[in-house]
């Protein structure tokens, strides 16, 4: 059953880690909280680059307070932000006011290292810049400034293989294993 819920309450311990049990089962959680919310966070990171890169692209911004609604699916995977309000946020003003505060909660809620949700953060923008084909001047920025969290998120060798800069942790569950552009993959 779909459900919308505001990001503070789907951000309270409790209801997260009822959500991850119901997802993942009780095999993989608590012990393998750490990649259970990385592999969570992959999904919203998607989902708010499928929402923000367009937005921007179309030269509009989003407005996502941080009580946003959440919409979920059936297995707890966000769907769709509600509602989602036409703003003038850049995606840098998104990821310092929006991004910034989610990824250090996540951190927080299943002793995530915050390299490993900026690295899924960066992928997931990369990604979106590439099945939209484009190249938005501005999200290539947040890809390639210096010091930036998302900062060479992912590169590409002389032969053109995708490597992540840093690990999402997915090889830690052995159904799962290594992605196909885990930086540990030899």
């Amino acid at each position: 059953m779909k459900q919308t819920v505001t990001l503070s309450e789907l951000l309270r311990p409790a209801y997260f880690h009822r959500l991850l049990l119901a997802l993942y089962g009780p095999e993989l959680m608590p012990a393998q909280l750490p990649v259970l919310v990385s592999q969570w966070s992959k999904y919203y990171f998607a989902l708010f680059w499928r929402e923000a890169v367009p937005a921007r692209c179309a030269g509009r911004g989003l407005a996502l307070p941080n009580n946003v609604g959440v919409s979920l699916d059936d297995r707890g995977l966000p769907l769709a932000f509600e509602p989602l309000a036409a703003g003038s946020d850049s995606l840098q003003a998104l990821l310092e006011h929006h991004l910034t505060p989610l990824v250090q909660q996540l951190a927080a809620l299943g002793s995530v290292p915050v390299a490993v949700l900026w690295g899924n953060a960066g992928d997931c923008l990369e990604q979106c810049l590439q099945s939209l084909k484009v190249d938005l001047a501005e999200a290539r920025d947040l890809l390639e400034r210096p010091g930036g969290p998302l900062f060479a998120a992912v590169s590409y060798d002389a032969y053109g293989l995708r490597r992540r800069r840093t690990c999402c942790l997915s090889y830690k569950v052995a159904w799962v294993g290594h992605c196909t552009h885990c930086p540990l993959n030899p």
